[in-house]
């Protein structure tokens, strides 16, 4: 029996490595409310490019015209064998963004062979797409507590890619929440970012203290980022569902040796440019780094650390 074209994309997305395929209708957000009380609440922080394209998360329609179809994908990466200890295991990669990019290529490609003519736009982490509602809604997996979402077999430590099209698919079914009574992502976090209404207040954030955050970590959080150096992953790591993974983590994602936080304090321009070029890490430039690398330093040691001059 000749398979579906959902079917067809869904065995060529395992073939790419992929962790998760699904597919959802295209229509309005169901999120958006969500969204407008957290922006209200001041929650995104510095992240005024959060709010700037609001209008345009309404609906995916208002991104590609005509869409009918959002096919949402997820990748794996490693779980952090030591969360809160210098680089998170998301960053310690090759940019997953250009990873994704490729490997959704090869899939519009596909899409494109079986509706002739069909209009495709890939998103990874670079449209106002409300991307967790839907991933739900393709039935990728569930939302944790900690905001992420959680795969079957892949875990809490996954990253996610969507095609919108206006090819009409048949839609995934959606994954039941599984967290229960599970508080353990909340539990770990040591800014209290996590927030019992569902919500994450990305001003107390140790991933957007120090990744997101513009300016020098605010002196009354410094204790509470640890030794991270950019991201944290202290509430993926945790989760119970990483023990029963039946999914590799995704190739091109596997962490890379990274520098120590003493080896960051002494960069230059240069230095940062050759280790991190191609990485998450490198956006956030060598000056953010070496200060968050003081900090972790200070929070390491007992005694005063002065940079050296």
């Amino acid at each position: 029996m000749r398979m579906q074209v959902e079917q067809q994309l869904e065995f060529a997305a395992r073939k790419l490595g992929l962790a998760g395929f699904g597919v959802a209708s295209a229509g309005p957000s169901e999120s958006i409310s969500i969204y407008d009380e957290w922006l209200a609440g001041g929650n995104a922080g510095s992240m005024g490019y959060l709010s700037r394209r609001r209008d345009l998360r309404t609906d995916p329609v208002l991104i590609l015209p005509g869409t009918k179809s959002i096919i949402a994908v997820a990748a794996r990466y490693a779980t952090h064998p030591d969360p809160g200890n210098g680089f998170s295991t998301c960053v310690a990669t090759t940019d997953y963004h250009d990873v994704l990019r490729v490997k959704l290529s090869i899939l519009t490609s596909l899409l494109v062979q079986h509706v002739p003519g069909a209009q495709c736009r890939s998103c990874v982490d670079s449209a106002p797409l409300l991307e967790r509602e839907w991933a739900l809604r393709a039935g990728i997996g569930w939302r944790g507590r900690q905001g992420q979402v959680i795969v079957p077999g892949g875990g809490a430590c996954c990253v996610l890619g969507f095609i919108l099209t206006d090819a009409e698919l048949k839609p995934s079914e959606p994954v039941a929440d599984r967290c229960e009574d599970c508080t353990l992502c909340m539990d770990s976090c040591p800014t209290g970012a996590i927030q019992k209404n569902g919500l994450i207040d990305a001003r107390l954030c140790v991933s957007y203290l120090t990744i997101e955050e513009r300016g020098t970590i605010p002196p009354s959080l410094r204790r509470g980022t640890g030794k991270s150096l950019c991201g944290c992953d202290r509430c993926t790591a945790v989760c119970p569902y990483n023990r029963e993974l039946t999914i590799p983590v995704m190739r091109e994602l596997e962490p890379r040796r990274m520098p120590t936080a003493e080896d960051c304090l002494r960069m230059d321009e240069e230095a940062f440019d050759t280790q991190f070029r191609g990485t998450p890490v490198w956006r956030i430039g060598v000056n953010k780094l070496r200060d968050t690398a003081l900090i972790a330093i200070q929070n390491a040691s007992p005694a005063p650390v002065v940079p050296a001059q």
